[in-house]
């Protein structure tokens, strides 16, 4: 009797999470599902006496601990199905949870024999990987948004500057990779800078060289971004949208400021709502195993950073999401440096693609060599950079943003002193082809939000096409003197440039006065609509009219009188005169040269009806010469007199 006693007294009973044959958890501890369903698994505990034998007919108690509080508002508790269960013969005990209406942590107590376990159940909004998609989704919506919002708002607060300030601090390179800071820091993308940049390249703003130095300055302002993010300043982005919005509508003298910092805290404000939607990503079972093997193969890392920093336009966001991860514990620090890597380079590619001229071309493609040569030095290195960036010290998020400054950092201090001959090497391997200079080019629309850049870009290229028309007048007197067919049927074929130029420029400038302009902007913005159509009226006369009279002389062999001739190309030089000091004042928007282009107006008519004149006394006097060219000779009076008008219209717009 006393000692079945000791043996009942020595035996004890151990309340366990189930578990099969090979010791895998069955015990429905820690599941996945939705608000209001069952859960797949039951919960399932055993009971096991201290020789590990089941000890069955025991009594286990199930109780709800903890559920979400807001079960309360909507009376839709969690339910078990039995709450009082015995051990079966094996010494299992289960009963079947059901969740409550709201997601969130649902923790379960079950005792038996004065011992306890607590199990923890996760519910999730119902088709939550379907909302997760979508909120993704619609969070980089909301940050694509507001980055092209918030720079066109910078872009109007600074454009009429921006070429002015971009031209002279970036003369220095160390300046230009200050402006490149400084540009990216307020952009929060070094994609959207990079692009802008190359825009600026193609449009002539900037010249290769002070491009490069920018382009250093992208790669290091992005890595600022990055360290707010790492700072965990989400928390504040709602905020900082408050603040650009009230600016916008409370101040209208700092609109555009207002516009800029509200699209910088649409940026914030959608990598909040992507961490909330990723913080699920722990759920997926496949999930985990992913992104252990980024580090096992660091190759396929940097194709899917690369990937994601081309899809979203912004390799800001890219490690934003990998910092995300890091803050919700999903990512470690070597798996996140192949998607750091990856980034890097992806963000590259969408400023190669944007790049349309031949200068964007080099500042894109100057950006994927930087880039690309950099990770080729690193990847050798990749297993040791763990151990510097923990010998630097800091957490996980810590680490990714200080690596990424490190690579941003090490790419400047490789390539800054090498910006003048990586300039010259770009340029020879990144040639121009004859149907590219030939082209439009410079008439970005992306500058259409911005007038000021937008009609600085136009009259650029109406100054080219003017130079062209210049060129062919001057030309125009020669195909007389010498009698040169070829000469003549160049100038006809070069007005064909004259007209492509109108044709692509009048559009643009009707496109622009559909944004919002000052008086000033605006009355340049006439000036230069009169301009092209003026200019474009002088290049059919020449063409068309003055190379008819020059081909009738070729082929009748008739010559002007010497008197007659001296005076047409008097007067042609006149007519020069005058289309160069409009042009010089549109170039210059000098008012004083508009009017002493507007008062030889009436000059060249004045000339025109003087030299006219002379001519019927030469007739008179019975000039041979003057006879067989006397129609020719009026005729060509009579259109240098046209140009003359056109030309000094051109300054008279200015006034």
């Amino acid at each position: 009797m006393s000692s079945t006693l000791l043996l009942i007294f020595l035996t004890f009973s151990t309340l366990i999470k189930a578990q099969d044959p090979l010791g895998n958890d069955i015990s429905g501890d820690v599941q996945i599902g939705s608000v209001g369903r069952i859960l797949k698994k039951p919960i399932v505990v055993r009971i096991i006496d201290s020789s590990g034998k089941p000890q069955s007919n025991i009594k286990v108690e199930f109780s709800i601990l903890e559920e979400p509080k807001e079960n309360i508002i909507s009376n839709e508790f969690a339910k078990l199905s039995k709450e009082q269960v015995r051990t079966d013969y094996d010494g299992y005990a289960m009963t079947a949870f059901t969740f409550g209406k709201s997601k969130g942590n649902y923790y379960i107590l079950i005792e038996a024999q004065g011992e306890s376990l607590i199990f923890k159940e996760i519910a999730l909004q119902k088709n939550w990987l379907l909302f997760l998609i979508f909120t993704l989704f619609g969070g980089l919506g909301i940050f694509i948004f507001g980055l092209n919002y918030g720079s066109k708002g910078l872009i109007r607060a600074a454009g009429a500057k921006m070429r002015d300030l971009l031209f002279n601090l970036t003369k220095n390179r160390f300046m230009a990779v200050l402006v490149g800071i400084i540009v990216t820091v307020i952009f929060g993308s070094s994609t959207a800078s990079s692009i802008l940049l190359v825009r600026f390249a193609s449009s002539g703003i900037i010249l290769l060289e002070q491009a490069l130095g920018v382009l250093m300055g992208i790669n290091i302002g992005t890595t600022i971004t990055v360290q707010i993010l790492a700072f965990k300043l989400l928390d504040y982005a709602i905020l900082i949208v408050g603040v650009g919005f009230f600016l916008m509508h409370l101040f209208p003298k700092l609109r555009n400021i207002g516009q800029a910092i509200f699209g910088l805290g649409l940026l914030f404000f959608s990598l909040r709502l992507m961490s909330i939607a990723t913080s699920n990503l722990r759920y997926l079972p496949d999930f985990n195993a992913a992104i252990v093997s980024l580090a096992n193969y660091p190759v396929l890392g940097i194709i899917i950073g690369a990937f994601l920093a081309f899809l979203l336009r912004s390799s800001a966001a890219t490690i934003g999401i990998v910092l995300i991860l890091s803050f919700d514990s999903l990512i470690e620090f070597p798996q996140a440096i192949p998607l750091i890597l990856g980034a890097n380079l992806g963000t590259t590619l969408s400023a190669l693609i944007s790049a349309n001229t031949i200068e964007g071309r080099r500042v894109a493609f100057a950006h994927l060599l930087f880039n690309s040569i950099v990770i080729a030095i690193l990847f050798p290195l990749i297993k040791f950079i763990p151990a510097v960036m923990n010998f630097i010290g800091g957490d996980i998020p810590r680490q990714i943003a200080n690596f990424h400054s490190f690579f941003n950092i090490f790419t400047v201090v490789i390539f800054l002193p090498l910006i003048c001959p990586f300039a010259k090497f770009l340029k020879s391997i990144v040639k121009e082809s004859k149907n590219e200079r030939l082209r439009m080019h410079r008439l970005d629309p992306a500058f259409l939000s911005a007038p000021a850049i937008a009609l600085g870009q136009a009259t650029r290229e109406i100054l080219y096409m003017a130079d062209i028309t210049i060129k062919m007048l001057e030309d125009s007197i020669k195909v007389f003197q010498q009698r040169d067919n070829d000469l003549r049927k160049e100038i006809i074929k070069t007005d064909d440039d004259v007209d492509a130029f109108e044709e692509t420029i009048t559009p643009y400038l009707m496109k622009i006065s559909e944004g919002e302009m000052n008086s000033k902007l605006s009355s340049l913005h006439s000036a230069l609509l009169n301009a092209v159509n003026e200019i474009e009226n002088i290049g059919d006369v020449i063409s068309k009219n003055l190379m008819t009279y020059a081909k009738k002389q070729i082929d009748t062999g008739f010559v002007f009188s010497k008197e007659g001739f001296a005076q047409i190309q008097k007067y042609h030089e006149f007519v020069l005169t005058t289309l160069r000091i409009s042009i010089d004042a549109l170039t210059t928007r000098d008012k004083m040269l508009a009017k002493e282009a507007a008062k030889r107006k009436e000059l060249g008519y004045k000339m025109a009806k003087q030299f006219n004149e002379f001519h019927l006394d030469r007739l008179r006097r019975g000039l041979k010469e003057s006879l067989e060219t006397s129609t020719i000779h009026v005729d060509l009076i009579s259109d240098f007199e046209r140009i003359n008008f056109h030309a000094a219209v051109i300054g008279e717009g200015l006034l």
